[in-house]
């Protein structure tokens, strides 16, 4: 067991060192780019976005007096349900039929007896009527997506049902 022993560090110890690699000492600029390290490649010229930048540099926060106040409704339009049955109805179709029928129906504002505790009631009369004339464009430009995409999908009906009957007449 010894002379196993012996012959398993003398082998050990007479295996070469293993080999390592030197460090490379750090770059012009300071710091060492593990990537130019590797590759070889020394740094020649420092990029913008190698170096920091500290809190002095940046420019002072404004006030909170001069920013900018935004709309929720500013770039975006409202959701609406004409928008939701056009999106839903490629799940379920007959969702855009609901949705033709929003061409057809009238958009009013709630009655609004107390015009403090009512629907918009921080807005004016002409703000509500713009919120309404805006709400009821957009619901009729998605009602009319429901019926372009309802009116294409029986038109497909149609042509594919007609391709069958062709093929099928031709065989008898």
């Amino acid at each position: 067991m010894a002379a196993e022993t012996q012959t398993t560090t003398d082998t050990l110890t007479s295996l070469p060192p293993a080999y390592t690699q030197t460090v490379h000492s750090p770059s012009a600029n300071g710091y060492s780019n593990a990537f130019d390290d590797f590759f070889g490649m020394p740094v020649t010229m420092e990029s913008r976005h190698d170096r920091r930048a500290s809190a002095e540099s940046l420019p002072p926060y404004p006030l909170a007096e001069s920013l900018p106040t935004y709309s929720r409704w500013s770039d975006e339009e409202p959701a609406t349900l004409a928008m939701y049955l056009f999106k839903f109805g490629f799940l379920f179709p007959l969702f855009w039929i609901l949705g033709i029928i929003i061409l057809l129906s009238p958009l009013s504002a709630p009655d609004s007896t107390d015009s403090s505790s009512g629907w918009l009631a921080e807005k004016s009369d002409e703000e509500r009527q713009f919120v309404i004339s805006e709400m009821r464009r957009v619901e009729v430009k998605w009602a009319k997506r429901c019926l372009w995409a309802l009116s294409t999908l029986v038109i497909l009906g149609v042509a594919v049902g007609l391709a069958i009957w062709v093929v099928l007449k031709s065989r008898l």
